[in-house]
């Protein structure tokens, strides 16, 4: 619900750079179907393995491993293109809303899905494979992060040495409420990341040795079953915690939740008072 809300929200907010909605909104939508796909498939899974059906447990770990390496892949790669998108805007300055433009965006977002469904196919192809793009995407997503983010902070910091050592009144004036704007803006794209990592991390590390050799699958044990399904359940929960993120750092969305509630509300009320006026 509160996915749907923020997808809902975005169509409608308008102050919002268009690429910047583009990407939350995709961030969104990934959300919305891990609760409507990934989690009930989940859910599912349990009920197989209660019942033990082993056909019908082989399908439903095929289809949650396909779900979540699709919807995992993509908000991995869209919060990276968030910290890309951030630094272009420091670096391009004026060029930047020619450069990111909502075409390319779009692009990027299809790229993004394809390469998820690609890396999702090759599990069924070659495990082994899937394994080495598995870690090497989620490798090059969190290196590319963090040095989009080191390089904005350093430029920053170099940007407010300038400003201070300026004796100019113009510098002072104008330049401090650029950064502190951009600034906002860059921290509201670290509060969606790091609990992203936060949550992915132990996932990436625990759910590729849940289906390895038969060898290996016959000496795990019961911990690294509960240590699988711990990491799975806060995977999960990142999609439940990103709305009140969103809601949280974000003030458009915030304004743009607040406004969409309210219509739904009054929308709701406006038949009852009709009624009983008649």
């Amino acid at each position: 619900m509160g996915n749907t809300l923020i997808v809902i929200a975005l169509q409608r907010e308008t102050s919002l750079h268009p690429p910047s909605k583009v990407l939350l909104r995709n961030l969104a939508v990934t959300d919305l179907c891990v609760g409507i796909v990934s989690q009930p498939v989940h859910f599912a899974l349990f009920l197989v393995l209660l019942y033990q059906l082993p056909q019908m447990c082989r399908y439903t770990y095929a289809v949650r491993r396909t779900a979540n390496t699709i919807l995992c892949g993509v908000s991995m790669l869209t919060t990276t293109a968030v910290s890309v998108d951030r630094l272009l805007a420091l670096l391009l300055g004026l060029r930047y809303r020619k450069v990111v433009t909502l075409k390319r965006i779009y692009g990027a977002v299809i790229a993004f899905w394809a390469c998820s469904f690609f890396t999702a196919a090759i599990w069924h192809w070659d495990y082994a494979v899937w394994l080495v793009l598995v870690i090497s995407s989620a490798s090059f997503c969190f290196v590319t992060s963090i040095s989009c983010y080191s390089m904005i902070f350093l430029t920053l910091r170099r940007y407010q040495n300038q400003v201070r050592d300026n004796a100019q009144e113009q510098a002072n004036q104008t330049i401090p409420l650029n950064i502190k704007r951009y600034r906002k803006t860059v921290y509201s794209g670290m509060c969606v990341q790091l609990p992203l990592v936060s949550c992915y991390v132990p996932g990436l590390l625990v759910s590729p040795f849940a289906y390895p050799s038969r060898e290996l699958r016959r000496s795990q044990t019961a911990t690294f079953y509960v240590a699988l399904e711990s990491a799975l359940t806060l995977l999960y929960f990142n999609s439940s915690l990103n709305p009140i993120l969103y809601c949280w750092k974000i003030t458009e969305v915030q304004q743009a939740v607040k406004d969409s509630l309210r219509r739904l509300f009054c929308s709701s009320d406006q038949p009852r008072t009709g009624g009983s006026g008649g």
